[in-house]
């Protein structure tokens, strides 16, 4: 005790030195001073916009973001805007997000820049979510007109929607994407804990844990999915729009299903909660069928998302609603979920909130915090239902242990014993058994003369040596007062009679004391249509034979 404790000292000791040492190697870095890569120099271009419809002009002077009315579908809508007549050499980019939506981009009337969605596949281009685009200007295009082409190609709630034109380098503009870095940080690791979750549930044992996290892991998969598409910031790392735009469309539509499948499998649930699984089918239903509609060019995805996104606000608020019931009722357990859930409600009403305010965000980090704390919360729920049942199996390993030990030799009693015949006898895994068979001799006389304290430890003894004599693969058990039985698989007639000899040799204990043990062994080879009890018997027969054949005062001095 006194070494371990000298030990804790000398680590406590050198953790101090390497926290001393860091803090002043931050103290004398921290003067060093290098060129920022971002500077802050990003101008927007919001004003002074004239809109075209078709060739017609349907406004001027307009400030961005501007919405259009509806329908804007398969109309061309060209945004004008005179470029400033001088600007840095370095800072000639622009930089603007469009929604669903063709792009082409021009500088009097001369070609830079044009964005357009898949050309096979789908009997309608789709485009991808909010897109980012980067067009380099020339000396020569300064002080031109500025011209952005947007075509759509659906109705929805994204169509028709401008935002401001961003001027500056490049790298500034990168950096002024990634203001957003919340909610890509949300879908990444929303993303990636979901998948170790996954993971993590295939190797648990218990059926309805296993389930839990299952299900869990696929509710943090759509909720990062979802997190992680709606951000621009995740076309710094790939450029393709439509496949973050398929991920967010699957998460809507699945997360239902993955949620309602969670709940049953984690809390104490009645029947009312079916009808919400039915539901979630429901939901399952409307994305197959929504991509065979997509498919043919009757509609889009897009044109799903709004009343599919207010379809599911109210399954949510609706599953919260009957669960606060039943919490009510007396459902302490269900306590977790209604604090995930009111955290994810609270933040979808704050999101709408600040929409009735006109205060718009650069993305919906407040919605994706409450995705994220909520996700928090249910893992909480999952790992201390996962801790219960460990403490459950444990208890009932210790209780099974205890009924299948023999207290005082630490090997298997009988019951056990009586339990590995009955699998035998049952299996269809026929394999040879090899059986050992052994009385430890003149136990009896050692209890008269010595006490019975000494007899336990000569059997307790006699067991450990033979655990170490015996394969590590052999079952060993206390088969009566001073009688051990070990079954050992897959084994030899040569190698067991080597095993015997092995036990026939006096064993050494205390001062001046040895003792014999007689040993028989037989092997069990089902082929042979042998019943495993005769195997026994004959096994028993040979070492009561060499039990008799043993001097009885050699046995003990």
């Amino acid at each position: 005790m006194a070494a371990f404790s000298r030990e804790n000292h000398i680590q406590r000791i050198v953790l101090a030195l390497v926290l001393i040492v860091f803090i002043m190697a931050l103290y004398y870095d921290s003067f060093l001073e290098t060129e920022p890569l971002f500077d802050g120099k990003v101008t927007a271009w919001d004003t002074a916009w004239t809109i075209e419809i078709d060739g017609q002009t349907f406004a001027e002077e307009i400030t961005l973001p501007y919405s259009l009315p509806k329908p804007v579908k398969d109309k061309v809508i060209t945004l004008h805007y005179t470029i400033p007549s001088q600007l840095p050499a370095e800072g000639r980019t622009i930089a603007f997000n469009s929604s669903m939506a063709s792009v082409s981009v021009k500088v009097n009337d001369e070609a830079l820049y044009s964005f357009e969605g898949p050309q096979k596949g789908w009997a309608v281009p789709v485009f991808g979510g909010t897109y980012t685009h980067f067009i380099r200007l020339e000396e020569a295009h300064l002080g031109g007109e500025l011209s952005i082409t947007f075509g759509y190609t659906s109705n929805n709630s994204f169509a028709g929607h401008f935002k401001p034109v961003y001027n500056g380098t490049k790298t500034d503009l990168l950096f002024h994407e990634l203001r957003e870095w919340p909610s890509l940080f949300y879908g990444f690791s929303l993303l990636l804990i979901g998948f170790l979750v996954l993971l993590f549930s295939l190797s648990i044992q218990t059926d309805e844990e296993r389930k839990s996290f299952f299900y869990f892991g696929l509710v943090l998969l759509a909720l990062g999915g979802w997190v992680f598409s709606q951000t621009p910031s995740k076309f710094l790392l790939f450029r393709n729009p439509a496949l973050p735009m398929n991920l967010s469309f699957a998460a809507l539509f699945l997360l239902p299903l993955f949620l309602v499948n969670y709940i049953i499998h984690s809390y104490p649930v009645g029947k009312w909660v079916t009808p919400f699984l039915y539901i979630s089918y429901f939901f399952a239903s409307i994305y197959v069928l929504g991509g065979a509609l997509q498919l043919f060019g009757i509609t889009q995805y897009t044109d799903l998302l709004l009343p599919c996104g207010v379809f599911l606000a109210l399954f949510l608020l609706s599953l919260f609603t009957l669960l606060f019931v039943e919490y009510y009722r007396g459902n302490q357990d269900l306590r977790s979920f209604l604090v995930a859930m009111g955290l994810l409600l609270s933040s979808i009403l704050a999101e709408v909130i600040l929409l009735i305010l006109g205060i718009s965000l650069d993305s919906a980090v407040i919605l994706h915090f409450g995705m994220a704390a909520s996700a928090v919360v249910l893992f909480w729920r999952s790992a201390t239902l996962m801790r219960i049942k460990t403490k459950s199996i444990c208890k009932e390993q210790l209780l099974l242990s205890l009924a299948y030990s023999d207290a005082l030799t630490e090997v298997g009693n009988r019951a056990a014993y009586d339990r590995e015949v009955s699998r035998i006898q049952t299996s269809k895994d026929k394999q040879v058994l090899g059986i050992l068979m052994m009385d430890v001799n003149d136990l009896k006389k050692i209890n008269d003369t010595q006490g019975h304290t000494q007899g336990d430890l000569v059997l307790r003894d006699f067991a450990r040596r033979l655990q170490k004599l015996l394969p590590f693969r052999a079952k060993i058990y206390r088969y009566g007062g001073d009688e051990f039985i070990a079954l050992i698989s897959d084994v030899s007639e040569e190698e067991m009679q080597k095993l015997a000899d092995r036990i026939l040799s006096p064993f050494p204990f205390g001062n001046k004391l040895h003792y014999f043990v007689a040993v028989g062994f037989d092997r069990y080879i089902p082929k042979r249509k042998d019943r495993f009890h005769q195997c026994v018997g004959r096994a028993d027969e040979a070492m009561y034979a060499c039990k008799h054949s043993m001097k009885q005062p050699a046995s003990v001095t």
